[in-house]
């Protein structure tokens, strides 16, 4: 509560207390811009709202006009509500699990090398992914990005879950990114005893990620022994079968043609990824050796 003396000095403020520029009615730019504002006749408005209640209002008689004028406190905590999404989304890019040069990044950043054909097919590129990454949902088509070492596939795959974060992002999302012989070793890790977790978690953890990047199949992800082999296809096959059921897509990269990769992950996991699949094979040349620099000494 103010004082008697805090509520004179307010009445007569102390002229070296205040600027000549934040004095009122003398000329300044302040009053300049003010007198050039149009004036906004207010009127009194009253809201019914189910949470709460009878609420009266002043509000612009344009906005008043208009008709339709809506509870301010229930647009006060909407507006607050997309704040804290906006900072949570935010937090989450900021904080991806994925390779550290793409945190964050944007298709902008996706630079590849090569002629005129292949800058329209690139553009093309770009366009399909911003499109899926608007409208991603269950049931969305999965993505094989396949060629040779250099060429952006990781990249491309780690900008478009960047853009279905910023497009699509609410609370419960969950996003995984794994190289393929990553989850063999994850796996493998549940098998010993001193563990708390166990294969099957694992595989239902993983294959419930909102959004699920594996990296580099056929890169380390099966052992040299064939029976041990057809054993960790399984697994890679068991989450690719668990997102099917679960109608979740899945970003996939790998060095392999197409025809290689199929063979490599068996006829249960392609059946249920070739079902609904963009298919893009990255056929430039590497942009590592494009822009690196060599020297020979």
């Amino acid at each position: 509560m103010n004082t008697a003396y805090e509520n004179a000095s307010l009445r007569n403020p102390k002229p070296e207390l205040l600027e000549p520029t934040h004095t009122a009615g003398r000329g300044n730019a302040l009053d300049n811009i003010m007198s050039r504002m149009p004036a906004f006749n207010t009127v009194p408005v009253t809201t019914d709202c189910p949470k709460h209640g009878k609420q009266r209002w002043q509000v612009t008689e344009a906005v008043a006009n208009a008709g339709n004028v809506q509870c301010q406190k229930c647009q006060w905590e909407h507006d607050a509500q997309q704040a804290k999404l906006q900072e949570l989304k935010g937090d989450m890019l900021a904080s991806l699990d994925i390779p550290s040069e793409h945190i964050n990044a944007d298709f902008s950043q996706w630079t590849v090398g090569g002629d005129d054909q292949t800058r329209a097919r690139i553009a093309k590129i770009i366009n399909f992914a911003k499109g899926y990454a608007a409208n991603y949902r269950k049931g969305h088509a999965n993505i094989l990005l396949t060629g040779n070492t250099g060429t952006g596939k990781t990249k491309l795959a780690c900008l478009i879950i960047n853009e279905i974060v910023r497009q699509r992002y609410y609370a419960q999302m969950t996003v995984a990114f794994k190289r393929s012989g990553q989850i063999q070793h994850e796996i493998k890790a549940t098998w010993d005893k001193t563990s708390s977790d166990s294969a099957a978690s694992y595989i239902e953890r993983l294959s419930r990620s909102t959004a699920l990047i594996i990296d580099e199949v056929g890169e380390g992800d099966t052992s040299a022994v064939d029976k041990w082999a057809d054993k960790d296809r399984e697994q890679l096959s068991a989450i690719i079968d668990r997102r099917y059921q679960l109608r979740l897509p899945t970003i996939i990269t790998t060095n392999m043609t197409d025809k290689e990769f199929y063979d490599h992950i068996g006829d249960r996991a392609s059946d249920r990824l070739r079902q609904n699949i963009v298919q893009i094979p990255c056929v430039w040349p590497s942009y590592r050796v494009l822009t690196g620099r060599v020297r020979t000494l």
